[in-house]
């Protein structure tokens, strides 16, 4: 189920894609070279445990992020062409062909995805039933990631400002008003930014984790949360294999440790037959 990696067509994609690629790069410089040599002058044990910390996320996010874009969801070659389709497929006008309970069309792929949760647009591509697995690890390292670094960014940022202080506090949410009236410098008015969209975008992080964790726990998809379909929640340990995998509980190490699927996408067990 493997395919080639390739760079999004649309332009919304591509900006996301560079915006999630070259911001994760910046993050890191920031918070490896900028801000812990601040709390470690020294090359000290702890440091060197922050900075192995920082490789793991980096390496789980970007790893997964890898694997997301170049596993193929379109269920090519198993979805029937023609003709007539077992109970519960419908027919596709744009991909001439069946597709399975749970699939849906992607506009934007172009493509019917098997058991398609949504569109990623970070990696331009949908999130299905083989690649599920990927996003779930890479957005709970993001979020993880982003918890880690603003603790850091906090009481980096309130050091070189003085201290707590209402107004301190106040300055997050318009980092660039200080500098406007010369009560801040450039450079702190930039670095209260940065920790202001970490902490935005850590939010949004969480925001999409707590969305997965849900959709796991009640065995759905994005469509069959919003719909209210409950049919295939058979119990979390049955939702945690059908969504990560056999070994759910190994995916967590490294993205290429393999996981394999209890199907093939194309059919599930549900309340109603609790068969494949």
């Amino acid at each position: 189920m493997v395919r080639r990696w390739k760079l999004p067509t649309r332009r919304g994609d591509q900006v996301a894609l560079g915006v999630f690629t070259f911001g994760g790069v910046f993050a890191l410089w920031y918070e490896v070279f900028h801000v812990l040599p601040t709390f470690y002058p020294e090359w000290t044990t702890a440091a060197y445990v922050h900075c192995v910390l920082a490789a793991v996320f980096s390496s789980s996010i970007y790893g997964n992020m890898l694997m997301l874009a170049t596993t193929d969801i379109s269920g090519s070659g198993l979805i029937m062409p023609t003709g007539p389709a077992p109970k519960g497929w419908r027919y596709c006008d744009v991909c001439v062909c069946n597709y399975p309970p749970r699939s849906h069309h992607c506009k934007l792929c172009n493509v019917c995805v098997l058991k398609r949760d949504h569109h990623c647009f970070f990696s331009g591509y949908c999130i299905g039933y083989h690649n599920y697995r990927y996003y779930v690890v890479m957005v709970t390292y993001m979020m993880i990631a982003g918890i880690y670094g603003n603790i850091f960014n906090l009481s980096f940022v309130l050091e070189v400002k003085g201290g707590i202080s209402f107004w301190r506090l106040i300055s997050f949410c318009a980092p660039h008003v200080g500098f406007m009236f010369g009560f801040e410098s450039l450079y702190v008015s930039f670095i209260t930014s940065v920790t202001s969209v970490g902490f935005l975008v850590t939010y949004c992080f969480a925001w999409l984790f707590i969305n997965q964790v849900i959709q796991i726990f009640k065995g759905q998809t994005m469509h069959e949360r919003k719909k209210n379909i409950s049919t295939y929640n058979l119990g979390l340990k049955h939702n945690l294999v059908e969504a990560l995998g056999k070994n759910w509980y190994l995916v967590w190490f490294a993205p290429w440790i393999p996981s394999k699927l209890p199907g093939d996408g194309l059919s599930f067990r549900s309340r109603d037959t609790k068969e494949l």
